[in-house]
């Protein structure tokens, strides 16, 4: 089972009601990521105000390190993990439990200039003990309360699958 931390509740709670309160008056937040180039195709970055650095590379077939995910990696990854927050975020205030929860994403991309991906699918896989339709509500708000689908969205085509219990519920881009 998935669970959260009382304090993780009451801190999403309040930011939740917050928003929803206050979301016409929002402006928009900056987040501000500095990148170290190293050697080789190594690089480190780190987000402003903390201390916390990841490593990227590209795997040793292609002369990197093997120090850390390429670049595209964790940009496909960041769609996974933007969405669990979301996930997480509507679990909290619906109180909806999940047993399990598991993205699987493929990108396309264009080898031609300009390189760019081309479609990206996401396949979801939720075990819980929640009907059909509260999985398909809570995936398909948490895809479109996500910073990182919206922003593909835009670029490219989108397709999120959803699999509750092993079959498939939904598919929506």
């Amino acid at each position: 089972m998935i669970s959260f931390s009382d304090t993780v509740v009451q801190l999403t709670k309040r930011t939740m009601n917050y928003i929803r309160e206050h979301e016409a008056e929002l402006g928009p937040r900056t987040i501000v990521i500095q990148v170290e180039k190293m050697d080789d195709f190594l690089s480190a970055a780190k987000r402003e105000g903390s201390e916390f650095t990841w490593l990227s590379d590209e795997s040793k077939e292609r002369g990197g390190q093997g120090k850390g995910a390429s670049p595209l990696s964790y940009f496909l990854s960041a769609m996974g993990f933007c969405q669990f927050v979301h996930y997480a975020e509507h679990c909290i205030m619906d109180g909806t439990k999940l047993r399990a929860l598991e993205m699987k994403i493929a990108g396309k991309i264009a080898m031609q200039r300009p390189r760019r991906f081309t479609e990206i699918t996401y396949e979801v896989r939720i075990q819980s003990d929640e009907k059909d339709e509260t999985i398909i509500s809570l995936a398909r708000k948490a895809a479109e309360d996500c910073y990182v689908t919206n922003t593909l969205k835009l670029a490219c085509n989108v397709k999120g699958i959803i699999i509750h219990n092993g079959s498939k519920v939904d598919e929506h881009r």
